[in-house]
C-alpha cells in the first residue's frame, strides 16, 4: 500500500494527443442481429416496449389536454415532460444490462421506468412475477402454470403501477409521493428519476462504486439528458470514477441522451463549443473513458453499444461514456410547442427516421412479423395503456393523514449479523484503542477515530472517504491510523469535490454501503446542497419510503482561529432545513464517540457537525462498547432560575457563564440538545416549565439561526410558564470576520451570556 506517488518535475517538450472517439460504430441491422443469434421473440419484445414507451407517453397529451375519452373527467396534474421520439434509447439500453443492475433516470424518464421494470419481468420466473404481483394477483385472471398469462398480468401491473405514480395514487411505484419526475422502482435498481438537471449524477456514480466494493457484478447506467451534462456535477462525477485509485474502474456507464436540447437551449452552435458531447470523455482519463457516439434512433445500435460498454464496466475497464443522439418531438413540457426554437424542416428530418416506423419495418422485412401482426401489436400495446390509465384513474388517493409517512427510516443496523464483521485477514495492521490519561480520558480527535474505527470492524460496508482523510488524518486530525488498519479500498481520498463527495455517498449507502464522507468546513457544504437537500434528504420520501440511505456526511464548525467568512461559519440551521435528514452537534469527546456509533448504525442520512475547538478537548470516554441514542439531549447542568439552551462548543461557553451566574447567586440549568432534527423539545420544554425563563445560544447569526426554532417551539409549548419572552445570543449579522478584535466580538462570549442570563432574571 504505497503512501505516495513521487511527482518527480518533468518538462520534456512535446504535445499531449488524444485518441479518436469512434461515432456510429454499429454497421448491423434486424437481419444480422437475428443471424448474429438474437431470437425473433427478443426483436418483438421490443417492438413491444417500443410501443409501451410511445402509447404511454401519447396517453398522458391526451389526459393533460383533457381530451381522452376513457377518463373524461379526470384531471391531469404534475409536470409532463415526455421523451417521444427517444424510446429507441431506453428500449436498447435495458435489452442490454441485466435484471437487476442499477439506472438513475431523468425528469423525462417514464420511458426508462417502462422499460427498465418490463424488461426485469421479461426475465423473471413465475415465482418471481408471482412475488411481484403480491396482492394485486387478485386483480387479474391468469392460469398459474402458465407462465405468459402469469407474465401478462404483471406487465399490466407495471404499467399500471408507472400510471398510477403520475396521477399521483397511493398504488403508484412512490405511492403518489414522486410523481412522474421522480419515479423509481428499487425492485429492479431502478433508482430514481431526477428533476433536477444532472442530479443523479453522482448517485450513480457512488451506486457503482459500491457494486464494486461489494462485489456483486451489477453496473450502473446514468441515463442523462444532454443539458445535463453542461452541469457542474456532471465534471465532477467524471472526475471522481476515472480516479486512478479505483484499482478495478468504476462500473458505471454514462449514456447522454442527446435530444438536441435543453429545455431551449441547443447543444450545437449555441450552448456548447462542440459538436459531439462524447469529446468530454477526453479530459478525464487516458482512455476518454471509452466514449463514443451512437445513433440514439436505432435500439438494436444503443443495444449494441451498451452492451459493449456494459462488458467494459464488468471487466474492471469502466467508467464508459456514450453519447446517443436521438430527437424528441415534443417540447420540453406540454406548454412548449418547441415551434420558437427549431424549425419544421429540422423535426421532419428526424420523424423519418422514428424507431416507430423503422423498426416495425425491419421486423416485417425479415419475416418476423407481417404487416396484419404489427399492426396487432400496436393495438394491444393500445390496450395494456388504455387499461393502465382506466386503473390509475380508479386507484386510491394518499390520504393526507399519512403525509409523514416514508420520511425517515425507524430501522437500524443495531442487531448485525457477525457475518458483516471485517475479517481478520482483510486488516492491514492491530486495531488500537486511544491511549487514556489515568482519568481516562482522551482528545476528542482520538474519539472520532476510535468511533469510525470500531463501526469499521463491525461493519465491513463502511466505508470513510472525503477531502485528505487517508495517509492526511483529516486537516484536524480525526482519521489518523484508520487508513493504516484498513488500506485505501476503505479509506480513501476523494477530490476537492464536494458536490460529488456527498452525491456518491447517497447513491452508494443506496446500493447497500453504510459510506461516511466528510467535508472538511460546513463553509464548503452549500457546495454540495442538490446532493444533500434535493437528493440524500429527499430520496426516501420522495420515493414512497422505499429507499434506505444509511450514510453520514461529517463536518466541522469552527470560529476563533482568524479564518474569516468561508472557514469559521456556522450553518447547521441551513441543513436542518430539509426534512429527512437527521443533524446531530456534538459538545464533548463522549458525546463523539457514542453519537457517531449511532449515526454510522443508523438507516437514514445523518449530517454530523463536530466543532473544531472540540478536538483537542479532553473528556472521560469508556474504552467499552457504549452508543447514545439519536434525538435525546442531556441536561448537563441543573438549575432553578433560568434554562439555558446551548450545543457544540456554545454548551461549554455557556457552562463558563453558569459558573459565572453561580458565584452571583443565580442558578442555570443547562440543556445540551446533541441533536438538532430530531429535537428533544420535550427534555428543553420540561426545563423551561421549571425555571419558566428561556435562554438560547449558538454561534450561528441570529437571523435565520437554529435558536429562533427552539425559542419558537418553546414559546408555543411553554407560554403560560414563561415569565419573560425568550432571548436569543447568537453572533452578529455578519460575516466571520477575520481581525482578532472583531472575531471576540462576533462569536458569543461567557460575559455576553451573563450579561443575558442576568437581565432576563432581573439581576
Amino acid at each position: 500500500m504505497p503512501k505516495h506517488i513521487d511527482v518527480l518535475p518533468s518538462f520534456q517538450r512535446g504535445s499531449i494527443e488524444f485518441a479518436p472517439i469512434p461515432q456510429f460504430v454499429y454497421t448491423g441491422d434486424l437481419k444480422t442481429e437475428l443471424q448474429a443469434g438474437l431470437p425473433p421473440e427478443a426483436a418483438v419484445t421490443m417492438y413491444d416496449h417500443l410501443l409501451h414507451i410511445r402509447n404511454f407517453e401519447e396517453t398522458i397529451v391526451q389526459l393533460k389536454s383533457g381530451r381522452y375519452k376513457p377518463l373524461s373527467d379526470f384531471r391531469f396534474i404534475g409536470a409532463t415532460h415526455l421523451s417521444i421520439g427517444q424510446e429507441a434509447v431506453a428500449v436498447g439500453t435495458m435489452a442490454a444490462i441485466n435484471p437487476h443492475d442499477y439506472i438513475t433516470s431523468t425528469h423525462r424518464g417514464h420511458g426508462h421506468s417502462i422499460a427498465k421494470g418490463a424488461f426485469a419481468l421479461d426475465r423473471a420466473q413465475v415465482e418471481d412475477l408471482l412475488e411481484f404481483l403480491g396482492e394485486a394477483a387478485a386483480n387479474y385472471e391468469f392460469d398459474e402454470a402458465d407462465r405468459n398469462s402469469v407474465y401478462q398480468a404483471a406487465l399490466q401491473e407495471h404499467l399500471f403501477r408507472t400510471m398510477a405514480e403520475l396521477f399521483g395514487k397511493e398504488e403508484g411505484y412512490c405511492r403518489g409521493r414522486g410523481g412522474g419526475m421522480h419515479i423509481a422502482d428499487f425492485n429492479v435498481g431502478h433508482f430514481g428519476a431526477n428533476a433536477i438537471v444532472g442530479g443523479s449524477y453522482a448517485m450513480a456514480t457512488g451506486a457503482a462504486m459500491a457494486a464494486d466494493k461489494l462485489g456483486d457484478g451489477k453496473i450502473c447506467v446514468c441515463l442523462v439528458g444532454d443539458g445535463a451534462a453542461n452541469n457542474g456535477i456532471a465534471h465532477e462525477s467524471y472526475n471522481f470514477a476515472t480516479m486512478a485509485q479505483f484499482e478495478n474502474g468504476c462500473p458505471i456507464i454514462y449514456l447522454i441522451e442527446n435530444n438536441q436540447y435543453g429545455m431551449t437551449g441547443q447543444q450545437v452552435g449555441e450552448v456548447t463549443g462542440m459538436l459531439r458531447l462524447a469529446r468530454r470523455g477526453a479530459g478525464y482519463n487516458d482512455v476518454n473513458m471509452h466514449a463514443e457516439v451512437v445513433s440514439g434512433m436505432d435500439p438494436l445500435a444503443v443495444r449494441d453499444a451498451v452492451k459493449r460498454a456494459a462488458e467494459k464496466c464488468r471487466s474492471g475497464q469502466g467508467p464508459v461514456l456514450l453519447e446517443c443522439l436521438t430527437y424528441r418531438y415534443k417540447g420540453h413540457s406540454l406548454s412548449d410547442n418547441g415551434s420558437a426554437y427549431r424549425s419544421d424542416e429540422e423535426e421532419a428530418a428526424w420523424m423519418a427516421i422514428d424507431p416507430l416506423k423503422t423498426f416495425p419495418e425491419q421486423l416485417i422485412e425479415n419475416d418476423v412479423l407481417d404487416a396484419d401482426a404489427v399492426e396487432a401489436h400496436k393495438q394491444a400495446a393500445a390496450a395494456l395503456i388504455e387499461k393502465a390509465a382506466i386503473m390509475a384513474g380508479a386507484a386510491t388517493d394518499p390520504d393526507p393523514g399519512t403525509i409523514y409517512e416514508g420520511l425517515y427510516a425507524d430501522t437500524t443496523s443495531e442487531d448485525l449479523d457477525d457475518e458483516l464483521a471485517t475479517p481478520a485477514e482483510e486488516l492491514l495492521a492491530e486495531p488500537e484503542k486511544a491511549r487514556r490519561d489515568g482519568q481516562g480520558r482522551i482528545l476528542a480527535r482520538h474519539a472520532v477515530a476510535e468511533a469510525l474505527m470500531e463501526e469499521m470492524l463491525r461493519d465491513r460496508r463502511v466505508i470513510l472517504y472525503g477531502e485528505d482523510v487517508a495517509d492526511y488524518g483529516g486537516a484536524f486530525g480525526a482519521t489518523r491510523g484508520l487508513l493504516e488498519i484498513f488500506g485505501r479500498k476503505r479509506v480513501f481520498n476523494a477530490a476537492i469535490s464536494e458536490a460529488a463527495i456527498c452525491g456518491t455517498a447517497a447513491g452508494a449507502s443506496m446500493a447497500g454501503l453504510r459510506p461516511v464522507a466528510e467535508i472538511m468546513y460546513i463553509d464548503f457544504v452549500p457546495m454540495a446542497m442538490d446532493q444533500i437537500g434535493n437528493q440524500a434528504a429527499k430520496n426516501r420520501y420522495m420515493f414512497g419510503g422505499k429507499a434506505t440511505l444509511p450514510l453520514v456526511i461529517r463536518t466541522t464548525v469552527g470560529g476563533g482561529k482568524g479564518y474569516a467568512g468561508q472557514h469559521s461559519q456556522s450553518l447547521e440551521a441551513i441543513v436542518t432545513m430539509f426534512p429527512g435528514l437527521i443533524v446531530v452537534v456534538p459538545s464533548s469527546a463522549y458525546d463523539l464517540k457514542g453519537l457517531l456509533k449511532s449515526a454510522i448504525r443508523d438507516d437514514n442520512p445523518i449530517i454530523f457537525i463536530e466543532h473544531q475547538h472540540l478536538y483537542t478537548s479532553k473528556d472521560e470516554v469508556p474504552e467499552e462498547e457504549y452508543t447514545i441514542p439519536l434525538g435525546v439531549g442531556n441536561i448537563t447542568r441543573e438549575g432553578e432560575d433560568i434554562t439555558v439552551v446551548a450545543y457544540s462548543f456554545m454548551r461549554h461557553i455557556a457552562e463558563e457563564a453558569a459558573q459565572m451566574a453561580a458565584a452571583e447567586g443565580i442558578s442555570v440549568e443547562i440543556v445540551d440538545p446533541r441533536t438538532l432534527l430530531p429535537l428533544d423539545t420535550d427534555l428543553i420544554n420540561e426545563s423551561v416549565k421549571k425555571t419558566g425563563l428561556l435562554l438560547c445560544v449558538n454561534q450561528a447569526p441570529s437571523i435565520g439561526c437554529y435558536a429562533e426554532h427552539i425559542a419558537y417551539q418553546a414559546q408555543e409549548a411553554c407560554f403560560e410558564a414563561l415569565k419573560r419572552p425568550v432571548r436569543i445570543v447568537a453572533a452578529h449579522d455578519v460575516p466571520p470576520p477575520m481581525a482578532a478584535p472583531l472575531e471576540h466580538e462576533n462569536i458569543p462570549s461567557p460575559e455576553k451570556i451573563l450579561r443575558n442570563i442576568k437581565e432576563l432574571v432581573g439581576k
